[in-house]
């Protein structure tokens, strides 16, 4: 009896589907405005006999189509009807309208795009550059999830994004996220994004033509991450600067500017991932390493305690991984505002902590007097 009325929903779903094709309609589309990916399998009772496919009974599933679309199923006629003139185009009185804000990349500007989000499901983007995409949006605990394709490509292009919406599952003035798509370069790209309320349709065109807000700007500028367009055959392709990090992994001592302008020393340590320990006047700062070029070393650390970014201490240097006549040390620049004086700049001295440990010779003692030290022998 089951398997009888599981035919009978899988052949009214075939006819919907008939029906909606007839109105130039796609199974792709439709899918799409839906957030189902299974109709085949639905209108396929014989083949997939299961009761539930994708979370839906075919019943549940007819009930979502015919509502979708304004449709009506006449049992003695056997025939699907329109009730209301909605096939093509979502009710407008559900649609939610947004300015979209992301770094483009390429043009080094913040750039925009208009984001319109029907019955919580179809969504319709339209950039600047005269891009159409169309896709999906899925609302799953408290995130919003857009998925969209570009139209009018040879091949398709897809963008990902996902939307931290709350507790508030729709319609927030201003929502954070992230992208994840091809650039229009061909080099895959991920970064954040901003979506911005706007509560007038006939306000879109003027948003998007006005100009950004400083805010958002700053927000979003530079967050960008891209991957280089080509496939490693081993590990050791992917970044031909880490042999610099892998020569710097170790234990060294930091002689930084403290009090009087005497020199005190610090504890340092290099990981082979690229990650930094420094242990500096009781504070751990953490961080990592960063190639600059061939024989400069970026450090960039922050502390540990538990703050807003915005009363953070940091600490960067950039070594120069080139001894010369500061032998055995290294000789680095820094930039901090965790010293007496806020944003100040500096010289440092870095040393191997096995090599310092030894017997000093001339010119490390030359040097450690030249800066006149304090406790370090300890």
């Amino acid at each position: 009896m089951e398997i009888e009325s599981s035919k009978n929903y899988a052949d009214r779903i075939t006819k919907v589907l008939e029906y909606l094709k007839s109105k130039k309609i796609s199974q792709y589309e439709i899918e799409n405005r839906i957030n189902y990916t299974s109709l085949s399998k639905a209108k396929n009772a014989r083949r997939y006999p299961q009761k539930i496919i994708e979370k839906k009974s075919r019943q549940e599933l007819l009930t979502i189509l015919l509502d979708e679309y304004g449709l009506g199923y006449d049992e003695y006629s056997d025939k699907v009807n329109t009730i209301d003139k909605i096939l093509k185009d979502p009710k407008e009185e559900n649609a939610l309208y947004y300015i979209m804000y992301y770094y483009a990349f390429a043009r080094q500007i913040v750039g925009r795009a208009m984001v319109k989000i029907f019955n919580k499901k179809k969504v319709i983007m339209e950039y600047r550059l005269y891009e159409h995409w169309e896709g999906s949006c899925q609302i799953i605990e408290n995130y919003t999830f857009l998925l969209v394709t570009k139209t009018g490509e040879t091949t398709p292009v897809q963008k990902l994004i996902c939307l931290f919406s709350g507790t508030e599952k729709l319609g927030r003035p201003i929502l954070l996220g992230t992208y994840s798509t091809v650039k229009r370069d061909g080099i895959p790209a991920a970064g954040k994004i901003l979506f911005e309320r706007v509560y007038e349709k006939n306000n879109l065109e003027r948003k998007l033509k006005a100009d950004t807000d400083p805010r958002i700007a700053y927000y979003l500028m530079n967050k960008v991450l891209v991957t280089e367009t080509f496939t490693p055959n081993s590990l050791d392709d992917l970044n031909s600067r880490y042999k610099l990090i892998q020569r710097f992994t170790g234990l060294y001592f930091l002689f930084f500017p403290g009090i009087n302008r005497k020199y005190t020393k610090a504890t340092l340590e290099c990981f082979s991932d690229s990650s930094i320990i420094l242990n500096l006047s009781n504070i751990t700062y953490s961080g990592i390493v960063k190639p600059i070029d061939n024989h400069t070393l970026q450090f960039e650390m922050n502390d540990d305690i538990e703050m807003s970014n915005i009363s953070e201490n940091r600490i960067i240097l950039f070594v120069n991984t080139i001894k010369s006549h500061y032998e055995p040390f290294y000789y680095c620049t820094g930039l901090s505002n965790a010293f007496e004086s806020k944003c100040n700049s500096f010289e440092s001295f870095l040393i191997e902590k096995e090599l310092f440990n030894r017997s000093p010779d001339k010119n490390t003692a030359f040097i450690l007097n030249k800066l006149k030290c304090v406790n370090t022998l300890t």
